[in-house]
């Protein structure tokens, strides 16, 4: 998906948390992102990664969370964003938004319902995939489905009634005029209801052939998420990335947003299991570290999770054949001693 979302926290943190970025995703074992002028693309589980940095980064100032998604502007999801623009009605904008939400950067998952009367509704389930990120979630999609509402309908919101299943940000008082309708906290179930006749009012930039085309882009962007990467590839650059530290199966699981029994349903179905991975990540790793000579043979045992440099050395035979020092011998060229 476009790293828009990950330029929109990291501005957050930069301006005015006055954090420094590459030491935020150090701190946080997220992959350190330059996102320089060239939009990038990241993984789902990157999102989520970030989001749950992000979150976790700045819960003592919460009312942030609502403020970042006023900043999701329509345009800033991609295809997706201008598959929406182009439709021509606002029922069927927010029902291509649905129908694609696994392009979007929401936890929440959204389904539309149309009434007879022109009115309709954004239902909201909640997965309990990530429970650290619901309130997080729930402030953030506040903002960003209002942002998004307007940026489609030219500013307008016609909106009925909002509920949000979850508590009002702290300085909702301050915030409650941007909407013109009540918003009900602490709901059952998160609804954006909309307005009789609402459903079938003309989008400003409606366009047929355009959204055709964007909605097919969004249609290939979903099948190459699909298709491109087996889950043991992605998880194997995953844990080779953290330099060796635990992950276990069930946050690994949260990484794909999976079950963890869906994890290792699809790693056994492609001939592996989760414990192997971890093995052959820790050998890749081993062999990255041993490749510079400025690591010590403890240090890299110490940098992989092992207590003694002994278990590291045993580890390592068992992996390779040959012990961890005739390894880098081998690796650097350097002639054994005599």
């Amino acid at each position: 998906m476009p790293d828009l979302s990950a330029r929109i926290m990291r501005s957050a943190l930069v301006s005015e948390f006055k954090l420094d970025w590459s030491d935020f995703c150090r701190s946080s074992s997220v992959r350190p992102m330059q996102l320089d002028d060239c939009a990038g693309e990241l993984l789902v589980q990157e999102e989520i990664m970030l989001q749950q940095a992000f979150a976790d980064c700045t819960a003592g100032a919460a009312t942030i969370w609502f403020d970042i998604g006023l900043r999701y502007r329509s345009i800033k999801y991609g295809p997706l964003g201008l598959a929406m623009m182009t439709a021509a009605t606002l029922g069927e904008a927010l029902a291509v938004a649905c129908r694609y939400q696994s392009l979007t950067y929401s936890l929440i998952t959204y389904e539309y319902a149309a009434n007879a009367d022109g009115s309709c509704a954004l239902n909201g389930n909640w997965s309990d995939h990530f429970p650290h990120l619901h309130d997080f979630t729930e402030h953030r999609d506040l903002g960003a489905i209002r942002t998004l509402v307007a940026d489609l309908m030219g500013g307008a919101l016609p909106l009925e009634r909002v509920r949000v299943k979850a508590p009002p940000p702290a300085n909702w008082a301050q915030l409650q005029h941007l909407f013109p309708c009540p918003v009900e906290f602490n709901a059952e179930r998160t609804c954006w209801m909309f307005l009789p006749g609402a459903a079938h009012m003309a989008l400003p930039l409606a366009d047929n052939e355009l959204q055709s085309l964007y909605t097919s882009r969004c249609d290939w962007a979903i099948g190459q998420a699909r298709t491109t990467g087996s889950i043991r590839d992605r998880l194997m650059d995953r844990l080779i990335r953290r330099d060796g530290s635990a992950l276990s199966a069930g946050e690994a699981a949260q990484l794909f947003a999976l079950s963890e029994r869906t994890l290792h349903r699809r790693l056994a179905e492609e001939g592996t299991r989760f414990s192997d991975i971890v093995d052959d990540a820790r050998y890749a790793r081993a062999r990255q570290m041993l490749a510079d000579r400025r690591n010590s043979v403890e240090m890299v045992a110490f940098a992989l999770g092992y207590a003694e440099p002994s278990s590291f050395s045993r580890a390592f035979k068992r992996w390779s054949g040959i012990g961890a020092l005739e390894f880098r011998r081998r690796e650097l060229g350097v002639p054994p001693a005599r």
